[in-house]
């Protein structure tokens, strides 16, 4: 397997120059049993407040992607030319719901390979629905509302590249607020975005036309 290229065009809120990539497919709607890929994105999203049980499986999917991305990157590359920056979750830290699972993932990809640069420069300063949660998707100026750069952590210098990197794509919003905070940052020439997958929706079923009526739309 490798990272595959985004298209730009097929994302509402990408530019048209944006370099992203993605992994797997996620379905939607299609549960745990529609592919590995949905299993260990549902067992990734799981909140704090799970069972025991369901975050068990929450920390085997950490593992499963942040090993992914270790095969996938060739890590010993991005030193010194990357800057890999975790999208973080819906709910600010103090909350009962804040979860840092991709900077999770990113700290297992890092551990394979001395030197990686992982820096959890954006934070979420208040609370906003999910994007997969229901009560509609936000704009990209409405995700940068809630989010706050920590420049705490700009020392050292940045890498010229920041790579994003989130859990799943599905317009681009997510993506298109980052990059429009982190690319005014010092020394940062290109933001790109990695994900774990892409949404794809499955293809509905239509009934089959039976001679009769097939004969009676052709007239």
């Amino acid at each position: 397997m490798r990272l595959l290229k985004i298209d730009p065009k097929n994302y509402q809120w990408l530019d048209p120059n944006d370099q992203c990539w993605y992994y797997g497919e996620y379905t939607s709607g299609g549960g745990w049993g529609a592919s590995e890929t949905n299993r260990q994105i549902l067992n990734l999203k799981k909140g704090p407040g799970a069972k025991a049980g369901e975050l068990h499986y929450k920390s085997v999917a950490v593992n499963y992607w942040g090993d992914a991305l270790a095969k996938l990157i060739t890590l010993e590359k991005t030193v010194g030319q990357c800057t890999f920056v975790p999208m973080p979750g819906s709910k600010p830290e103090g909350h009962a719901e804040y979860d840092d699972r991709i900077g999770k993932v990113l700290a297992r990809m890092s551990a394979h390979h001395g030197g990686v640069d992982v820096r959890r420069l954006l934070k979420q300063n208040a609370e906003r629905p999910a994007q997969h949660a229901g009560g509609g998707r936000k704009s990209p100026a409405e995700i940068c509302d809630t989010l706050v750069v920590d420049y705490s952590l700009v020392p050292p210098p940045l890498a010229r590249t920041i790579i994003v990197v989130d859990d799943v794509i599905t317009m681009g919003a997510s993506f298109a607020a980052a990059k429009t905070l982190l690319k005014e940052l010092p020394n940062v020439e290109a933001v790109v975005g990695v994900f774990l997958a892409k949404t794809i929706w499955p293809v509905p079923d239509f009934p089959l036309i039976t001679p009769e009526q097939l004969k009676e739309l052709l007239g």
